[in-house]
């Protein structure tokens, strides 16, 4: 039977709908890449401080995804479950700024920002290892991660924030430290294995996330086995700060994006053990770390130094207002400073008169953040991670998690 034209293309585009061209959408070489994601982590004591304490006080439209922090690990039974470190803050029914009812809230508004439960931070860490060293512990653990899955429906997945497997730290007061209670370069593999597998069991398969942190120094990530466990994490958020600070005898950078321990070497690190760039996220502080350099200097970075008391911690903010006072060389004051091989900003102040005089701050400036983002685009990694939520401007429109946003999603 002799087909019209008309007929003869139409039976043409169904035979090709059969077959998908190389190009197209169902195929998962040609399936669009994801944009790289700002996550911002939101610790639950910010509910203590005025202002910008609350859930709903974020800005919801520029982030990708939130980081509740923290909840930790006890003992339960035979086994072990997470319990949120303040209760009051996360989930009391009568408290009006409990952040979970307005996660829950906010979530439906936002469908498509992500919010992770971190479960350990510095301070409770005390029983990783020692749950993650036989399969009853990791299983207990995990089922308690599920049950909470299920009882928070708003939430995307779990941060598993141990600070560090294999890495023995002892503790003090409140920081319950990291002892090393098996063989954690294993256990942890394992642990994240199990609940990848529990995971997708229970909630459909990729339909939680599971992230992790990790440290800067090459010695330490050399206790985790990042070639094994990478398959069953859909981040590695190196924590890519805190390299120096006031403990060292002389001023540096806390944030590097080049040099010995730092950014690059992290990544670099990561990508030698076959982690995807896809799946790694570099870190960014709104925070300080600080020293009293000890002699007249023209310039006073990597000075003989004594830490500041209280560590040098100044929220961004704070920083970014001194920045803006900098004086020229030569006229007595606070200077801004910025090392163009490391690609880091530094502050100082040689004014006799001033309080803080011969105070030096290590931190994260604007110029400084561009070159990291800048890095994220030429390496094609997965994005970055803030610590956290209350060192930005939020008066000031959020200016370094919207500098963020804009630069992943123009």
């Amino acid at each position: 039977m002799k087909l019209s034209r008309l007929a003869r293309i139409a039976l043409l585009l169904f035979l090709l709908s059969l077959f998908p061209s190389p190009l197209s959408p169902s195929c998962p070489a040609a399936q669009a890449k994801e944009a790289p994601q700002l996550t911002v982590y939101f610790p639950n004591w910010n509910v203590y401080i005025a202002g910008d304490g609350q859930v709903k006080d974020l800005p919801w439209q520029r982030l990708d995804c939130i980081h509740h922090a923290f909840w930790k690990i006890v003992s339960s039974g035979d086994g072990y479950a997470i319990v949120s470190t303040d209760p009051w803050a996360d989930t009391n029914a009568n408290n009006p700024k409990a952040h979970f009812p307005q996660y829950a809230r906010l979530t439906k508004q936002y469908p498509k920002v992500r919010v992770l439960l971190s479960i350990g931070g510095w301070t409770c860490c005390g029983l990783f290892s020692r749950m993650a060293s036989t399969p009853e512990g990791r299983a207990s653990f995990i089922q308690s991660c599920v049950d909470t899955l299920r009882a928070y429906p708003f939430l995307s997945g779990i941060d598993v924030d141990w600070e560090y497997p294999g890495v023995a730290r002892t503790g003090s007061g409140r920081d319950e430290g990291n002892p090393v209670d098996g063989d954690d370069f294993v256990n942890y593999t394992l642990l994240l294995k199990e609940m990848r597998a529990a995971f997708d069991a229970s909630f459909g398969k990729d339909q939680k996330q599971i992230t992790v942190c990790a440290a800067t120094p090459t010695e330490v990530l050399s206790h985790q086995d990042y070639a094994s466990l990478f398959p069953y994490v859909n981040r590695i958020h190196l924590m890519t700060y805190d390299m120096t600070g006031a403990y060292e005898a002389q001023t540096g950078h806390h944030t590097a994006l080049y040099g010995p321990v730092s950014v690059d070497t992290a990544v670099k690190y990561l990508q030698g053990k076959g982690v995807p760039a896809a799946k790694i996220a570099i870190g960014t502080p709104l925070y300080s770390h600080g020293w009293k350099y000890t002699a007249d200097s023209d310039d006073p970075l990597y000075a003989p130094a004594v830490g500041l008391s209280d560590g040098g911690s100044e929220l961004w903010r704070d920083l970014q207002a001194i920045e803006k006072q900098a004086v020229p060389a030569g006229a007595p004051g606070w200077h801004a400073g910025y090392d163009g091989q490391a690609q880091a900003a530094y502050l100082w102040n040689d004014d006799p008169a001033s309080p803080a005089y011969r105070y030096f701050y290590t931190y994260e400036s604007e110029r400084s953040l561009d070159a990291k983002l800048r890095y994220i685009h030429q390496h094609s990694l997965g994005g970055i991670v803030v610590w956290q939520s209350g060192g930005d401007d939020s008066q000031a429109g959020w200016p370094m998690l919207n500098r963020i946003y804009q630069a992943f999603h123009p």
